[in-house]
């Protein structure tokens, strides 16, 4: 049975992808082996990935809100951009997490021209370079030319360093939220460079990192007015752990929003990071 990707390309039914979704945002083994005999019977052929989706997500709600809300780190993600929050400080907040010193980094000068840098890492001694991109779709894939473009600026930046220009890098780092084309991560593993994204590489891609350290960005919250999302980019709170450490008084000095509506979300904040 085919059904449609959102690029329109059809795809094989993997009814396993819908087992691994689902353990990946909780849920038990029996209600995601559940779940997945339940959207099975319901695909038909042609039925889209987006519809689909919705499928999961209805029957994970009707269980719990914070299993369907794990499950929506994808579109959560999605959301940091029109939210206002930067994918590039979360991906530096979420290699904080991890040990890694890092910072935002002023424009750099290679031999040849200046070059703009993502986030500048280190740890254990060596020093990395990364670039940071944020697709709405993952379907915009990662393409060659990106990661040729990266490499190319990395080699012009390790060229700068040994004329004193700027910062000394030893590895340089592509994430994004959406995926590397083929070619893309063959060029990237033949130069040694280091390629996250939603599903790559296989045994780590980007959901383990956030999700081992329960990393979820303030967006994947379901019950956050879309208005509100702006008060908590002006205040600086990006991840939920962020959000459950700071009383509900001064969160919502902090935010301008009402008390009672803080205190919800504080409460589906818990959930999430707690069940």
């Amino acid at each position: 049975m085919f059904i449609i990707k959102s690029s329109g390309e059809k795809q094989e039914f993997d009814p396993e992808k819908i087992r691994r979704t689902c353990l990946r945002a909780k849920a038990s083994p029996e209600l995601a082996e559940k779940i997945m005999k339940a959207v099975s019977a319901e695909v038909r052929e042609g039925m889209t990935t987006a519809e689909i989706y919705r499928l999961v997500f209805g029957l994970l709600d009707k269980q719990s809100s914070a299993l369907a809300e794990r499950y929506d780190l994808r579109n959560a993600i999605f959301r940091l951009g029109p939210a206002g929050f930067d994918f590039e400080k979360y991906i530096a907040r979420m290699l904080h997490e991890y040990g890694f010193k890092t910072e935002l980094p002023p424009i750099l000068q290679g031999a040849c021209i200046t070059h703009e840098v993502d986030i500048a890492a280190e740890k254990d001694g060596r020093k990395m370079m990364m670039e940071c991109k944020l697709r709405q779709s993952q379907e915009i894939f990662i393409t060659i030319k990106d990661t040729m473009s990266a490499w190319a600026r990395f080699l012009d930046l390790v060229d700068g360093a040994n004329m004193n220009l700027c910062p000394h890098f030893d590895e340089v780092w592509i994430v994004t939220n959406s995926r590397f084309s083929l070619d893309s991560i063959r060029y990237g593993h033949c130069k040694n460079m280091v390629m996250l994204s939603w599903n790559h590489p296989k045994e780590r891609p980007l959901p383990a990192w956030i999700e081992q350290k329960g990393l979820y960005p303030i967006t994947i919250l379901k019950d956050l007015p879309p208005e509100a999302l702006a008060r908590f980019a002006g205040a600086g709170l990006m991840l939920l752990k962020d959000f459950i450490t700071l009383e509900t008084g001064e969160l919502a000095q902090k935010t301008g929003l009402k008390k009672s509506l803080v205190e919800h979300l504080a409460g589906e904040a818990q959930a999430i990071l707690g069940e």
